[in-house]
């Protein structure tokens, strides 16, 4: 399958709650500028790693298919995905990301990926940790 990312339009200065009905722009928790710029410094790289992670999970067929009572099912899936928060605290790196499903007959949220970074200080640069899933 293949992968679109999608930008949420609607400004989010309060950082609130973001998902696909109310089109908010991520929540951003950061613990120090520090840490907000190491983010925004890697953020291309991080987001590719993401998206390459991503593309994995769902066709893994172990993890995402069509099967009878399988969640998630990869024919729901629209292929399109946005990024609903990221956090930084304690060289750990979170984005939490939702993919768009069609299960209730038009897009809308159907499964979480947490992406799991940790920051290491001596290379100074990100390693991808894991991935977790949740229904939306």
């Amino acid at each position: 399958m293949n992968l679109k990312m999608i930008r949420l339009s609607k400004p989010n200065p309060d950082n609130l709650f973001s998902n696909y009905e109310n089109q908010l722009e991520p929540q951003y928790f950061f613990t120090s500028s520090v840490s907000k710029t190491l983010f925004e410094n890697s953020q291309r790289t991080l987001l590719q790693i993401s998206e390459d992670e991503i593309r994995d999970y769902i066709n893994n067929d172990d993890l995402c298919n069509d099967e009878e009572g399988m969640f998630p099912k990869r024919s729901v899936l629209t292929g399109e995905w946005y990024i609903r928060s990221v956090s930084f605290e304690d060289d750990i790196l979170s984005i939490e990301t939702a993919l768009l499903g069609t299960d209730l007959g038009y897009p809308d949220d159907y499964l979480g990926l947490e992406l799991i970074f940790i920051y290491d200080d001596e290379s100074k640069e990100f390693a991808f940790d894991g991935i977790n899933s949740s229904a939306q």
